[in-house]
């Protein structure tokens, strides 16, 4: 991700209360970027809704396609 669209998303976090942004002590051209306890509860609202989607659209795929597939992404998405 280029380094202007991280600063928009911090940004864009930050105003809706999900993150809070902090000088780093050890280096003040940086910054710390911190869940909030509404950041978290976002992300376990969204961690749900995505496993739902997830569960319908493979829903008609055997069990075993379903771990096959589920494996591939999740290295795609790593690698």
């Amino acid at each position: 991700m280029d380094r202007s669209d991280v600063v928009a998303a911090i940004n864009e976090l930050a105003e809706q209360g999900f993150v809070e942004r902090t000088p780093d002590p050890d280096d003040r051209r940086r910054n710390m970027v911190t869940l909030t306890k509404a950041g978290d509860r976002q992300l376990r609202r969204m961690d749900r809704a995505l496993d739902k989607v997830q569960d319908d659209l493979l829903g008609p795929l055997p069990a075993e396609d379903k771990q096959i597939l589920t494996r591939l992404l999740t290295h795609h998405q790593r690698g």
